[in-house]
């Protein structure tokens, strides 16, 4: 969710996920990791174990609930396939994990739902987005899928689509009656994912409620004395509600404090955002718990300067999306602790999902989207991804009319 992401990464270019699996690979290997020692060991001398689950301790009713987590099935009501469709997926950056993942579920829902698919790339430049909008209008879409990609970055091509009755939903993006945008503005996305919020614009609600769960893993994991060195980017929407959710929490807890605010952009992922960590965790010793917004900034910076520092095993780190990279390092106890997942690609399949729905002239159907806390004792895979107990993928294909 945070982005990514999302959290897309919007700068640092292609390198993005070929360092961190190079960081990862790094870390894994070297003969001091803590990996190669038993997950229950004692921290050393002196320093106390940042989280109850990995001391050993008795859990707390509200990491339960958090190891449980949110995720639903998506509705099983019958909302058979719409034939002969095409539509376009227009990626913020392949190149980018946060943005891969949803973008190549959408494509591959989009192939099972029986539907002609083509997948347009702004290469992490925002500033072609809108040259791709109205790429995919002349190619005679019927509708284009936005990941990561707001309103008003497209506004021009999308009242273009609306005038030609092409359809356009988001993933990750904000319309243009936005709060974030201002005030009067119109909203243009002809509809959006159902994250079964009653009220108000659901993804605000849903993105701001998903901060929030980080924050009450965190309380309960420092047992409501958290001292928090928060970092964010300032470049997405989808950041500042999942930040502001999770400060307003975290201000709800009477002996928890934010000890510092460290803004970065994409640009300074890597050695600039690291050393921007390694700083924060010198001035503020009495740091016990950190915050990533997303998986790039955990493992291109905020990691590495945790497990530099010394401190692995005072420091709750939650990280962001928790993709493979981020879990990986948490498997090697190397500056990451836990992570607050809410599926990617399954908000991919989603968004396909919500489109029928719309081609259909119907709601869209409740997506069954959430989170689900994940730590080195808890909803951890031994290897690989995460991947969530409900099969959405069977669930959205028999709705669809199209099992196999």
């Amino acid at each position: 969710m945070t982005r990514h992401l999302i959290g897309r990464g919007k700068r640092p270019a292609i390198v993005i996920t070929l360092l961190a699996m190079a960081f990862v690979s790094a870390c894994s290997s070297s003969g001091s990791s803590p990996a190669a020692s038993n997950s229950s060991t004692a921290p050393p001398s002196g320093q106390q174990a940042p989280t109850a689950s990995v001391a050993g301790q008795q859990e707390t009713a509200t990491l339960k609930a958090l190891y449980r987590g949110t995720l639903k099935s998506p509705s099983t009501a019958s909302r058979p396939a719409v034939k002969g469709k095409k539509i376009v997926v227009i990626s913020s950056g392949q190149s980018s994990i946060s943005s891969s993942v949803p973008v190549n579920a959408a494509v591959a829902a989009a192939k099972a739902i029986g539907w002609q698919v083509s997948v347009y790339d702004e290469q992490l430049n925002p500033a072609n987005a809108p040259g791709l909008m109205r790429q995919a209008i002349s190619s005679g879409a019927d509708g284009i899928i936005l990941d990561a990609t707001d309103c008003p970055t497209v506004k021009g091509p999308l009242q273009e689509a609306k005038a030609r009755g092409i359809l356009v939903v988001g993933i990750y993006s904000f319309d243009c009656n936005d709060p974030a945008f201002g005030a009067g503005g119109k909203p243009l996305f002809s509809g959006n994912i159902n994250y079964g919020v009653a009220t108000g614009r659901a993804i605000d609600k849903f993105t701001e409620s998903y901060g929030a769960a980080q924050a009450d893993a965190m309380i309960a994991a420092t047992g409501g004395k958290a001292r928090v060195i928060y970092f964010n980017d300032p470049e997405f929407v989808v950041l500042k509600y999942t930040g502001q959710g999770f400060l307003n929490e975290i201000a709800k807890c009477p002996g928890c404090k934010v000890v510092d605010k460290v803004q970065f952009t994409g640009t300074e992922l890597g050695s600039t955002l690291q050393q921007k960590a390694a700083t924060a965790l010198l001035q503020h010793p009495e740091a016990n718990a950190v915050k990533s917004p997303y998986t790039a900034a955990t493992i291109l910076g905020i990691a590495p300067a945790v497990a530099q520092s010394g401190r692995v095993g005072q420091i709750y780190v939650m990280g962001g999306e928790g993709f493979q990279p981020e879990l990986d390092l948490m498997r090697a106890h190397q500056g990451v602790n836990a992570a607050m997942i809410a599926p990617s690609d399954w908000t991919g399949w989603a968004a396909i999902d919500t489109m029928n729905s719309l081609f259909r002239h119907q709601k869209p159907a409740y997506s069954g989207l959430g989170w689900q806390l994940v730590d080195t004792q808890h909803n951890l895979p031994a290897s690989g991804p995460f991947v969530p107990s409900i099969n959405y993928k069977a669930i959205y294909e028999k709705a669809w009319g199209v099992s196999q």
